[in-house]
């Protein structure tokens, strides 16, 4: 499930021409006018402030225009409603998406290349996420494959930050043992916990980036047309939470490296390209 805090639900929005209905109104016989739109939430117009309240859990039918894509999203959460000239903006935010919502509302956001960088350059790891229920797994033995390769790293990634956590504790043993005075250790103390912290952090958004990266290549759609949009969304994933070094260790093990020596060559090539 996609969890989404304050700071997410007000980042960047585009004006797309889309309307949204109630669920139970298939026809869109009566819709509201679409306002704005991000990966994670959506704005619509309404002529009420209480026909919707903050808080409020709904679910809604969204209309592509110039598509006339239709999808659903039944996890949709009530920001707040904001007064505008001619009626009311209701903001919300989208708690729950399957595969193939998450890839029609990709396609209603992500409409050229220009919005897609300015809306990845806000976008968080959980807004790639989904939940498997209800979302189809790929046919595709060569997705699997994918899939695998990215599981690999990411195992690998888990793996070296264990080695890195060792260090870590053997460094602070080291530096309580020295015989200096206790301004020095605490210096060299809040060094190494720095160091890790932002090691740490750098490591675990890594893994989680390839296993998403695998989640969503296990879920690539089958119909050709749809396949094509889901090569996209997942380059545009790549693009955004994959480091250099780990893009290049994703190519490496297409070239038969394993997981360890793929990190370990790409970093060193990375390394050496940006001296």
């Amino acid at each position: 499930m996609i969890q989404m805090d304050l700071e997410q639900r007000q980042s960047s929005r585009f004006a797309r021409p889309f309307l949204v209905t109630d669920h139970e109104d298939t026809g869109f016989e009566a819709p509201f006018s679409g306002f704005d739109i991000n990966l994670t939430g959506v704005g619509f117009v309404v002529n009420s402030d209480d026909l919707f309240l903050p808080d409020q859990q709904i679910s809604l039918r969204v209309k592509n225009v110039q598509t006339d894509e239709v999808y659903c999203l039944e996890g949709v959460e009530v920001v707040h409603i904001v007064p505008k000239e001619d009626g009311f903006i209701c903001g919300c935010h989208i708690s729950r998406v399957t595969s193939g919502q998450l890839l029609a509302h990709h396609r209603l956001v992500m409409t050229d290349a220009e919005t897609a960088l300015v809306s990845m350059e806000t976008s968080k790891l959980s807004e790639f996420n989904f939940v498997e229920e209800g979302s189809a797994l790929s046919t595709d033995e060569a997705d699997f494959q994918e899939a695998s390769l990215a599981l690999n790293l990411a195992v690998a990634q888990a793996e070296h930050s264990q080695k890195e956590f060792e260090r870590f504790l053997t460094n602070v043993e080291s530096i309580f043992r020295l015989e200096q005075g206790s301004s020095e250790k605490l210096t060299d103390l809040k060094y190494e916990f720095e160091d890790f912290r932002q090691h740490y952090l750098q490591t675990c958004e890594g893994s989680l980036a390839f296993t998403t990266l695998a989640k969503l290549l296990a879920h690539t759609p089958n119909k050709t047309e749809e396949k094509l949009a889901w090569k996209t969304l997942i380059s545009d994933f790549e693009s955004r939470f994959l480091s250099e070094s780990q893009q290049v260790a994703y190519d490496f093990m297409h070239q038969g490296l394993d997981a360890e020596e793929a990190m370990e060559v790409a970093t060193d090539y990375v390394d050496r390209s940006n001296e």
